[in-house]
């Protein structure tokens, strides 16, 4: 049984997103930089993705059990419905206790399908910045491509920072489907080989 499921936002979920935002430390995981958010304006962030959800997609991760907890959020931006693209925004697990490769793998999974299966998106961009190490290794095991770096396009903590920007292609996608790529054990083989390598780049 998966362990996490996906839904749309509801209106209470600003209490603890506010909660997450105002976290330093969970701030150092998102590429923007910290800055306090009012309940009030959080509450209304969140009504505006529930009630306009056509350019953006934010989903709430929650538990697959009787708690139906949510941990963390995630979002598609810039859809783009000529073209078949768009751009992850990122998955956030906020919740300590879940900050584990296996609920960030199955996220991503479920985050692929809706893009490429339900959406019928053809290209799906990512993006981060060059120290965020765990996202680089993330985005990279999924099968995203590196494209390029936008230099010193990010401000953040009081310094600018390299952005890497990666692609995934519908045919990409499906080949590594097919190819059981996307298989627990192979995605974790791809995790060590990626992790090494960019510890050595360093």
């Amino acid at each position: 049984m998966d362990k996490i499921f996906l839904r749309g936002f509801q209106i209470e979920d600003h209490l603890l997103i506010n909660k997450w935002r105002n976290d330093s430390e969970i701030q150092k995981l998102v590429s923007t930089s910290f800055k306090y958010v009012s309940l009030e304006i959080e509450k209304e962030w969140v009504k505006q993705k529930m009630m306009d959800n056509r350019k953006d997609i934010y989903l709430a991760i929650c538990l697959n059990d009787e708690s139906q907890q949510m941990i963390g959020y995630a979002s598609l931006n810039n859809i783009d419905y000529i073209n078949r693209t768009v751009m992850s925004g990122g998955i956030v697990i906020a919740d300590k206790q879940y900050q584990d490769g296996f609920i960030r793998f199955e996220v991503g999974m479920k985050m692929r399908e809706l893009v490429f299966s339900h959406l019928n998106m053809n290209r799906y961009t990512a993006a981060c910045i060059s120290e965020h190490f765990i996202s680089r290794v993330t985005i990279e095991a999924s099968g995203f491509k590196l494209e390029g770096c936008r230099r010193q396009a990010i401000y953040k903590d009081g310094s600018y920072h390299d952005q890497l920007c990666y692609s995934l292609l519908r045919e990409e996608y499906y080949k590594m489907l097919e190819d059981g790529q996307y298989a627990v054990a192979a995605y974790a083989k791809r995790v060590k080989q990626i992790s090494d390598r960019l510890k050595k780049e360093k």
